[in-house]
């Protein structure tokens, strides 16, 4: 069956008066109200202000009069600012009830604070409005003692202190400021820099604030200002000041006094400069001595590596003498045993050949003498700077020959192969021809000499019209060790002692040739492995080379051309 539709009159909602409806929106509102009518007599109150009066309940019904209301919550003691006092304080409330003219504030007894808002009706009654004010007194309390505070900071403190809004008048200014200004808080407030100050100084106080608000943050400055005592600095520090959501609503300024930091730097200066005076502060005296302790720290390892050089350079003196010794010593014992042979003739006449042989051995082992002399010498005039270049156009191919035939015959001894790779038609090089012969057989001689039979020598030229000519002789001799390239290099030193040395040699070829490349502008590379070989790389400047019209920027060498 059916349900029965429900008819037209049982749907449609009742409809409010206006009365009804105002009655409900005062009960939903959070403010406490009550309506009076003529009488005085309550006639609506709503939920709200009911629970605020819920210790005088029977006092908040419907006819209850506002006389009778009051004195309940008098009996009650919920007005602390009446007790002792209930019938006077009754009469001003009255009084005020009867003729309101505008809000007031009273507390409760539970320390809750109450604005009062009453006014009269048309048909001349009272409306009561009460709002419940306890955190705004709260927050204008605190934000009352934080200003307290913050005023007790700022005028006591010994900083001067003044904040200016976004148009630059003042709005703070602190006591010790106002000393140093010579004007009154009172006086300055609402006034910009301009109109207190004399123009010079005022448009240098306003560039500074200007640069604060351009950079958006804190800048500093030094500041002159004439106290009692004389002129003192202080370091003023300005800064934005921003509102809660991040935008610049004026500038502050905090200055410290720093004449006394100033006035210790400059005595300290004063003794720097006299190294007569004390320096008055720990800080500086402490600085000082852990100054000298490091300098001490630093002789003792400067000391340390004097000695140890001094002791290098006195066993290289000893090693080279004794080097020197065995040099020497070889080639005269020969010159003065074959000497005497041929003298005596102590093989008879019939020796003559072999007198002839001795003769050839005594003419070596003093050319052998000559070139150890020469080679110190060359040295020790480089070295004294009184060795001077005789600069020609070297053809380059003409130097190459002119060496190869010096170190050939040696080479060949010794069972070393030799090998070259020369530029094909190289540009001639400017520099002096005896040095760089000399430089090209120490070289060459020196990778023999230290190349067992069966290996090889290369000697590759290079020119580049950029980087210059390189002379690059490579060996595959038996190396040396990387920690002994500097000795090798060094005057006088020899990788083998004089005592366990396997090969003849003073140790001033590769000093000495280092030297000559020097005189010329160049440089030397020596690069080695220990039972591989050794490369040395001579290189000359560019500007020395000297260019002809068909010369192409660079000219490699030409490989697979041998001896």
């Amino acid at each position: 069956m059916a349900p029965k539709k429900r008819s037209e009159k049982t749907r449609r909602k009742p409809s409010l008066t206006t009365e009804e409806q105002l009655a409900i929106a005062i009960e939903a509102l959070s403010e406490h109200v009550v309506l009076f009518d003529a009488e005085d007599r309550v006639v609506l109150a709503n939920r709200a202000w009911r629970e605020l009066n819920k210790d005088v309940a029977e006092f908040t019904k419907p006819g209850t009069r506002f006389e009778d209301h009051v004195r309940a919550v008098l009996a009650k003691g919920l007005v602390p600012e009446a007790i002792g006092r209930e019938e006077e304080w009754l009469r001003q409330r009255m009084e005020r009830h009867l003729n309101p003219s505008g809000p007031f504030e009273m507390t409760r007894q539970d320390g809750r604070w109450i604005r009062v808002y009453e006014q009269r009706l048309p048909n001349d009654g009272i409306i009561l409005i009460i709002s419940d004010i306890t955190e705004s007194k709260r927050v204008d309390r605190a934000l009352r003692e934080s200003e307290t505070r913050f005023r007790s900071i700022v005028n006591n403190s010994p900083a001067k202190i003044h904040i200016k809004d976004r148009d630059g008048r003042y709005i703070l200014i602190n006591p010790l400021a106002e000393e140093l200004f010579g004007f009154t808080e009172a006086e300055a407030l609402g006034k910009t820099t301009h109109e207190v100050f004399p123009k010079e100084q005022a448009d240098a106080f306003v560039a500074h604030d200007q640069s604060v608000l351009d950079a958006g943050k804190a800048v500093e400055g030094e500041e002159i200002w004439n106290r009692a005592d004389g002129p003192h600095t202080y370091l003023t520090v300005k800064f934005p000041i921003v509102d809660f959501a991040g935008a610049v609503t004026g500038t502050g300024a905090i200055g410290t006094d720093i004449t006394d930091r100033k006035r210790a730097e400059e005595r300290l200066q004063d003794s720097e400069r006299n190294l007569q005076l004390r320096i008055a502060e720990l800080e500086a005296a402490q600085r000082r001595l852990e100054a000298q302790e490091a300098n001490l720290i630093r002789l003792t390892e400067d000391l340390r590596i004097a000695r140890d050089q001094a002791e290098a350079a006195n066993r290289a003196k000893t090693e080279f003498l004794a080097a020197m010794s065995h040099e020497l010593r070889t080639p005269l014992n020969a010159i003065i045993g074959f000497s005497e042979i041929i003298e005596t003739e102590a093989l008879g006449e019939a020796a003559r050949v072999r007198y002839s042989d001795y003769a050839r051995d005594i003419n070596e082992s003093g050319q052998h003498l000559l070139e150890l002399i020469n080679d110190i010498l060359d040295l020790s005039k480089v070295e004294s700077g009184l060795d001077e270049l005789h600069e020609e156009d070297i053809e380059i191919p003409d130097l190459a020959r002119s060496v190869w035939r010096l170190v050939q015959q040696r080479a060949e001894k010794q069972d070393v192969a030799l090998a070259r790779d020369l530029p094909k038609a190289p540009p001639a090089l400017r520099a002096d021809p005896r040095k760089l012969k000399q430089i090209l057989v120490n070289l060459l001689s020196n990778a023999i000499k230290f190349t067992d039979a069966g290996g090889k020598v290369t000697l590759e030229i290079r020119c580049d019209m950029k980087s210059g000519y390189a002379f690059e002789v490579a060996d595959t001799g038996i190396g040396i060790a990387p920690e002994n390239i500097p000795k090798a290099l060094s005057q006088f030193g020899q990788v083998d002692s004089a005592f366990n040395r396997r090969h003849a040699g003073t140790g001033l070829g590769l000093p000495l040739t280092k030297a000559l490349v020097e005189l010329h502008g160049g440089s030397l590379d020596l690069d080695s492995t220990v039972g591989v070989g050794t490369t040395v790389t001579v290189r000359f400047p560019a500007e020395r080379i000297v260019a002809r019209a068909d010369s192409p920027r660079s000219v490699p060498a030409h490989r697979g051309k041998s001896a």
